[in-house]
Formats: structure tokens, C-alpha cells, sequence
């Protein structure tokens, strides 16, 4: 109880009432089918099209009371919300929402100790987002999400800010906490190579979200591998993803990223369970202790130097 606090004492204590020494194990809320698979680009091709047999468009103002505020430049208007720590603010937290905006409608309780700012992107094919950069080869959408990162850090200079997303959001946490320097980043299955994402969905023709954000498909899309190589230093990275992500795979994806990290001897950490599914056990309480985590080091390492 003294390690983890009294909530989380309790709930390792139900598990362990409730379930078996076998069912208490990270392995056992594995795929079975797919966990010694070796030919991961077919599981990829067989769950894509699951995925695209499946979808569902809806209008996304459906959601837009739970973004409340509206910030305008360059005569377009980017929808956020901004939710006060409930406790003591250390910093900023952004949070990226995922790909089809519809489905994610912002944050609904406020953190302890971090206050966050959500922004809403729906632009992209079918308002269903662009990743946080913009669309056909111009990146308004990154431009606006900077900007308004700026506005609300400017309300409290010099305080840390961190990003966390998943998936899309992912994408725009690497992009936004790396070029923009950040003090922490939390991403969850994120996509890193856009380019191989057009390549995934060019059967789509027009219908491939990827190919929209830049210009002749591939052409014009930001590049997040050479964004970080270009980058002297790199903020600590939590990564959290499934091995055969059928949206995302990690080999694809996430492994570059990992490797730049080691170049530049930057901090990371990784979590990669070896099944199937497009996600993995990321929280938004973890995140908060990640980047708790890395203040604690911090303020320490300032005492220590003091």
C-alpha cells in the first residue's frame, strides 16, 4: 500500500481474488491465434479489411458541446477544450484524440494535477481528421494547433507541458512534442510512417485518408523519422503498442522511431505485448504518473545540482 497507494492496493487485491495465478499474467489476455504468427503482413491485410467492412460515418458537430471553445486563425476555426487540474497544476498535458473525430468527444474529467487542453481536428477526408497537419501538402491544421498550444501556454510561462495521444493522436503527440520540444511525451499504437499508410490504402483511391493530407498521395506529407533525426535532443517517450498492430505495425511504425531514440542515446520507454489489435493497456492515469515521474527526476536532479 505504501508503494502504490491505497486505490491501487485494492484493486491488485480483487485480482487476485477473483482470478486465477494464470489469468493474472500480462500473456494470458493474449490472441492465441495470432501470437507465434510470423507472417504479420497478412494478419495486417486480413484485419484492414475487417476494419474497412466495418465503418461507420456519422457528422461530427454531433460531439462538438464537449469542445466548447473555438480558436480562429487564418479565417478557419479549430474546436478545443481546456480542463483545469482538479488539484494543484504542475503544467499543460495536450491530449490528441484518434482518427474519425466523431467517435472521441473529449476529455470528461479533469486530471489532478495537470491541466489539459484538447483540440479537435476535423479536418482530413470526410472532417474525420488530418492528423493534426493539414491537408493536400499544407499544414494549417499544425499551424492552428500550434498556435493555440502557444496562447495557453503563454497564460503561464515557463511551466512543463507534455503531450499524449493514441493512434492519429499519437502521430500528432510524436509530431508536436518532438518539433515543438516538449517535456514529455505519452503515445499509444501511433502511426510514424505516413507514407507506407498511403500505400496500405491506395486500392481507396480517393477514399484513402492518408493520401489527403498531402499532395499526388505520397508527396508533401510531414516526416516524422526525419523530424526526430534532425532533432538534437528528444523528449522522454513512453510507447505502448501491440506487436501485430494490424493498423499500425510496430515493426513499421514505432521500431524506426525506437531507433533514432537509441542513436541520440534519448530516453524511452516500451511496451509491446505480442498480440492482435490496434491499441494496448495506456491509460490516462499512467500517463499523469509519467509525467509526474518525469517532474519528481527533475526537480530532484535540480536539488542534487543545488
Amino acid at each position: 500500500m505504501r508503494e502504490v497507494g491505497l486505490k491501487e492496493a485494492v484493486r491488485q487485491g480483487l485480482l487476485r481474488l477473483l482470478l486465477t495465478p494464470g489469468e493474472r499474467v500480462p500473456l494470458a489476455g493474449v490472441d492465441r491465434a495470432g501470437l507465434f504468427a510470423t507472417d504479420s503482413e497478412a494478419i495486417h491485410a486480413a484485419e484492414r479489411e475487417k476494419i474497412r467492412a466495418t465503418t461507420l460515418l456519422f457528422d461530427a458537430s454531433n460531439v462538438e458541446a464537449t469542445y466548447p471553445e473555438v480558436f480562429e486563425q487564418e479565417g478557419r476555426f479549430l474546436r478545443h477544450a481546456f480542463l483545469p487540474a482538479s488539484g494543484v497544476s504542475r503544467g499543460l498535458v495536450v491530449l490528441f484524440h484518434g482518427h474519425d473525430a466523431f467517435l472521441h468527444l473529449g476529455p470528461v474529467r479533469p486530471w489532478a494535477h495537470f491541466d489539459i487542453l484538447a483540440p479537435w481536428d476535423t479536418f482530413g477526408w470526410r472532417r474525420q481528421g488530418s492528423w493534426f497537419w493539414g491537408e493536400k501538402g499544407d499544414d494549417f491544421v499544425a499551424r492552428m494547433v500550434r498556435s493555440l498550444i502557444g496562447e495557453i501556454r503563454a497564460r503561464q510561462p515557463g511551466r512543463p507541458w507534455f503531450c499524449m495521444g493514441s493512434s492519429m493522436g499519437g502521430f500528432g503527440a510524436l509530431y508536436h512534442g518532438i518539433k515543438e520540444g516538449c517535456d514529455g511525451i505519452y503515445a499509444m499504437c501511433p502511426q510514424v510512417d505516413l507514407a507506407a499508410k498511403v500505400d496500405d490504402y491506395v486500392g481507396d483511391g480517393e477514399g484513402n485518408p492518408y493520401a489527403h493530407i498531402g499532395t499526388d498521395g505520397r508527396h508533401g506529407l510531414p516526416d516524422l523519422i526525419d523530424l526526430a533525426r534532425r532533432r538534437d535532443v528528444l523528449p522522454p517517450l513512453h510507447l505502448i503498442q501491440n506487436q501485430y498492430d494490424h493498423v499500425n505495425p510496430f515493426a513499421q511504425h514505432a521500431l524506426p522511431l525506437v531507433d533514432i531514440y537509441n542513436q541520440k542515446s534519448a530516453w524511452y520507454g516500451l511496451r509491446v505485448h505480442p498480440s492482435i489489435g490496434h491499441g494496448g493497456d495506456g491509460s490516462q492515469a499512467e500517463a499523469e504518473l509519467f509525467f509526474s515521474l518525469i517532474l519528481d527526476s527533475s526537480e530532484s536532479a535540480g536539488k542534487d545540482a543545488g
